[in-house]
C-alpha cells in the first residue's frame, strides 16, 4: 500500500493537516524525503479559483507532486502541469464539460478523479480516483459502499485518512495508497512496517 503525504494549501500558505499553523516551505522540504510523491490538496484552487502555482514549481524541484487544485478548463490543467505536477485531481463538479481524453492528447500525466458518493457519473477514462469520504460514510450507506467497492474494482483509489486505526479497513478493501496529512505519515509508515 502506498502511502502519500499530503499538504493542504490555504491562503497561499502550506499546513501540514487542516488545522495545523503553516510551515515554511524550505521548512516542509526538509520533513519530507526527496523520493517520496507529494498530495497538494490547494484550497485556494478549489473554492477560489486561484491556485498556487508558484509555490509547485519551487516543490517539483525537489518532489514529485500530486496536485488538486480545482482546475476548470484544458487551460487551467496546462498551468498545473507547467507549474510541475506530475498528477492531477479532478472535481467534475468544477470542470463538467471537460474531457480527460483531451488531457490525455496534450500530456502523458495521470488523471484521477475526486471520487464524489454524491455525483451520478464519473468521468470513467480517469486512471483512478482519490476519495474525502470518511469510512463510515461509506460504510454506514449500503449504496455508497456498492458503488465505493465496485470502483476499487475497477480503478486504481487512493483514500485520505487521518486515523491510523482505518488503515487495515482501506487495505482490506484494496485501495492502492492513503493520502496522509504529512504530521502522521511517520506514524502510519511505522505501522505498516510491523
Amino acid at each position: 500500500m502506498d502511502l502519500i503525504p499530503l499538504i493542504h494549501m490555504k491562503n497561499r500558505k502550506l499546513y501540514l493537516e487542516k488545522t495545523q499553523n503553516s510551515v515554511p516551505l524550505d521548512e516542509f522540504s526538509k520533513q519530507i524525503d526527496e523520493e517520496m510523491k507529494i498530495y497538494i490538496l490547494d484550497l485556494d484552487g478549489i473554492e477560489k479559483d486561484k491556485p498556487n502555482l508558484y509555490t509547485y514549481q519551487k516543490l517539483s524541484s525537489t518532489h514529485d507532486l500530486w496536485v488538486d487544485n480545482g482546475p476548470r478548463n484544458l487551460g487551467d490543467i496546462v498551468d498545473t502541469i507547467m507549474a510541475g505536477a506530475t498528477d492531477i485531481t479532478l472535481r467534475k463538479n468544477l470542470c463538467p464539460q471537460l474531457n480527460i481524453s483531451d488531457i490525455k492528447e496534450i500530456s502523458e500525466n495521470k488523471v484521477y478523479e475526486n471520487f464524489d458518493l454524491d455525483e451520478d457519473l464519473p468521468f470513467y477514462d480517469s486512471d483512478g480516483f482519490v476519495n474525502f469520504n470518511s469510512r463510515e460514510k461509506i460504510e454506514t450507506n449500503i449504496e455508497y459502499n456498492e458503488i465505493f467497492k465496485k470502483r476499487i474494482s475497477t480503478y486504481k483509489t487512493y483514500s485520505y485518512e487521518t486515523d491510523i486505526n482505518n488503515r487495515s479497513y482501506w487495505e482490506h478493501l484494496g485501495v492502492e495508497g492513503l493520502l496522509i496529512d504529512t504530521n502522521k505519515l511517520k506514524e502510519f509508515m511505522n505501522a505498516l512496517r510491523k
